[in-house]
């Protein structure tokens, strides 16, 4: 136990301080940029730039099938790179088959897509298969520890969009998701330089069915998780109109901060560490989680409240006058953003688990609360505000699972991690 508790007070914090410090410069970008964009860009552009992003964040899950997850499981080094490279090629045809899937939404005008143009479909492809590469090669660079490597890349990414957007503001609403498509280029290629020169082939589909649980079992779950996290902005586009679809993009990109900035960061150190932890105690798993946890909480409480008083007042004077409706809805969203501050970052430890597939329970309640929308009549604030507490209860649920899932019957030992593997 002094050697696991010297583990996590050492490695596991420098480890969140590197991904944090990247993710910390890349959101103060973001929030430095946000009030030029809101002067440049409408609340109807934003929106189309919110349904843009959406369809990237839910496809994106797809479009691995989360084999990104199994590099950091994988028990040998040779298997960890051939997946590496098996899911880099993979994720260039998912990005082809998500452009025809955007396309399809796009004619038939389905979740309000179709007010976006024919040239945002190719450019979805584009999009999707770069911000696939990035994702697989984040988990590579977990993997080997190299946290300060994935806070230079969170860095350059996060202040080469925003800044592309303002570039492009001159070409109209289109800047803004060319930009998002432009600036997720900049740093990959110190990623890339990761990888091992090493000969052979890049595509080993061995090696993908060897690793089929994580496809057949958790794409599903991530998939529906994705899903129900994303779709807010194309429904309320859906329900009433792409301004108020932006408003809630702005609010949500806004809110998120805390959660990209201190939650990515966990979440990608407090994954490689259960990983580690596990093959040497897995009963301290739970422990870890509960103690990772709580002090999201308290990091979480301080964000929460400074959304809920002062946002309304505030969101004018940074945004402009257009976007007063931003800061109602920052307020709304302050118990759900402090919900999933607290528990997203653990959630990584249902990949490692027995029982991975008891996570659809979460994910098929998040799915179904989205769907109420459509049934209730709720004018645009009322219905988030429902949606922000009936998340908040979701959440609450979903830590209860992961916390059974941690003991020492619902993780999974060395020995019994053929099943996730085999």
């Amino acid at each position: 136990m002094r050697t696991l508790r010297r583990l996590y007070q050492s490695s596991f914090l420098k480890g969140v301080v590197a991904v944090a410090g990247g993710t910390a410069l890349a959101q103060v970008a973001g929030v430095l940029f946000l009030p030029l964009l809101t002067r440049l860009y409408s609340p109807e552009a934003m929106g189309l730039w919110g349904l843009f992003v959406s369809f990237l964040g839910v496809a994106s899950v797809a479009s691995t099938l989360r084999y990104e997850v199994a590099i950091v499981a994988a028990r040998s080094e040779e298997e960890a790179l051939a997946l590496t490279r098996s899911t880099l090629v993979l994720a260039v045809g998912m990005g082809a088959l998500g452009g025809v899937i955007f396309e399809v939404l796009r004619r038939e005008n389905l979740l309000g897509y179709g007010i976006l143009p024919a040239w945002a479909s190719p450019l979805a492809f584009v999009a999707l298969t770069v911000l696939s590469w990035g994702m697989v090669l984040r988990y590579y660079a977990v993997r080997h520890g190299a946290f300060g490597l994935v806070g230079r890349f969170t860095v350059i990414q996060g202040v080469a969009r925003p800044l592309a957007q303002v570039l492009l503001a001159s070409v109209g609403s289109v800047g803004l998701i060319l930009g998002e498509v432009l600036g997720r280029f900049p740093g990959l290629a110190p990623l890339w330089r990761a990888l091992p020169k090493t000969s052979g082939p890049w595509f080993q589909l061995e090696v993908l069915a060897k690793f089929r649980t994580f496809p057949l079992i958790q794409l599903p779950s991530s998939f529906l998780n994705t899903l129900a996290l994303m779709a807010p902005v194309p429904v309320f586009v859906t329900l009433y109109g792409p301004a108020v679809g932006g408003t809630l993009a702005l609010a949500q990109r806004a809110v998120g901060l805390p959660v990209s900035l201190v939650g990515g960061a966990v979440a990608d150190v407090f994954y490689g560490r259960v990983a580690e932890i596990a093959r040497v105690k897995p009963q301290a798993v739970r422990p870890l989680l509960l103690a990772t946890a709580m002090r999201l909480f308290l990091l979480a409480l301080p964000f929460g409240l400074a959304l809920w008083f002062w946002a309304p007042a505030l969101a004018t004077l940074v945004f402009g006058d257009d976007w007063a409706a931003a800061g109602k809805m920052m307020a709304l969203m302050a118990p759900w953003m402090m919900a999933q501050l607290t528990v997203s970052p653990v959630s990584r430890v249902v990949f490692l688990s027995k029982w991975p597939w008891v996570k659809l329970i979460y994910d098929a309640l998040s799915l179904f609360v989205m769907a109420l929308l459509f049934l209730w009549s709720y004018p645009p604030e009322k219905a988030l505000a429902s949606l922000s507490w009936m998340y908040v209860a979701l959440y609450v649920l979903y830590l209860f699972i992961l916390v059974w899932l941690a003991g020492p019957r619902g993780f999974a030992l060395e020995s019994d991690m053929r099943g996730v593997s085999d």
